[in-house]
């Protein structure tokens, strides 16, 4: 097994997401085969990925004994909506159909704002999912410190998403580091949408590139001083740090899978890991592509 990698599929639907790798695209079959064969075992995906979750069910169908846990999402929710209910079983009973699964394994609100996770006819509605065993766990994808540290006081999500880099870590830096806590904490983010190796369109993309290239300087200088793989430097980094239980990697290309796997079971320097700490724990606002 693959301890700590969780497969991201938004590209299986949405192709040209992120600052996509030039690297030739391997098939939906051969991208979910290899991670099989790798040991990887979970899927993070969402109905907003245009047909990943058919994909994903088709690969189901077809595979034999092959069967991956998945992670999936629901959106579209309203505050304080009589509707709540039957809008999050519609789609939950959809994803399921679609993944060929008995059940999800962690059911993610898509929407972040305190205002919906902290929703009482939404949070009703979810804890009745985990009642029914239609989901195993409940989560939420978080943004901010606000959003986060909501998430760890509440008694109804399981597992949280938030964005771990070595370009960005803050909120963990805030609210997990050195803390207990019985939330599963899950790392997104970790190449910042692929930003980390495929930097071309910074500059037309990002309104903070000034900043957010003279960081990559920095990092640069760091593989050059430690002589590590700079992929290397990225996984190990992330799994490395206390309380983070996996972390989800998106590509689609068999070569880039292959290096990702290899380079999670490998380690970096403790004095390399303090200076990234240093440096990610930093606040920035790029940090969330929803400032770009």
């Amino acid at each position: 097994m693959t301890s700590g990698i969780i497969l991201g599929t938004v590209k299986f639907g949405v192709q040209d997401y992120g600052f996509s790798s030039s690297q030739l695209r391997s098939t939906h079959s051969e991208m979910l085969d290899l991670s099989y064969q790798c040991g990887i075992r979970t899927l993070d995906t969402s109905p907003r990925y245009g047909d990943s979750e058919q994909i994903i069910g088709a690969y189901h169908a077809n595979s034999g004994h092959k069967y991956f846990k998945v992670c999936t999402k629901v959106d579209n929710l309203e505050v304080q909506s009589s509707e709540s209910s039957r809008h999050i079983y519609s789609s939950v009973e959809r994803s399921i159909r679609s993944l060929g699964v008995e059940s999800i394994e962690t059911l993610y609100l898509h929407q972040n704002e305190i205002e919906i996770i902290g929703d009482k006819c939404i949070m009703n509605a979810l804890q009745e999912l985990k009642f029914e065993g239609l989901v195993n766990k409940i989560g939420v994808s978080i943004y901010n410190r606000d959003e986060c540290e909501f998430a760890l006081k509440s008694d109804l999500y399981d597992v949280i998403q938030l964005p771990v880099s070595i370009m960005d870590s803050f909120i963990y830096s805030e609210l997990i580091d050195g803390r207990h806590t019985d939330k599963e904490i899950i790392a997104r983010s970790v190449f910042l949408q692929g930003i980390l190796f495929n930097r071309s369109g910074i500059e037309s993309k990002v309104k903070q590139s000034v900043s957010m290239l003279e960081f990559l300087d920095k990092i640069d200088n760091l593989v050059l001083e430690y002589e590590v793989d700079l992929l290397t430097m990225a996984c190990a980094f992330v799994l490395s740090l206390p309380g983070v239980s996996g972390m989800i990697v998106g590509t689609s290309a068999r070569e880039n899978l292959l290096r990702i796997v290899n380079s999670s079971k490998l380690t970096i320097p403790a004095e390399l890991t303090s200076e990234l700490c240093r440096l990610s724990f930093e606040y920035k606002e790029w940090g969330n592509p929803r400032n770009w």
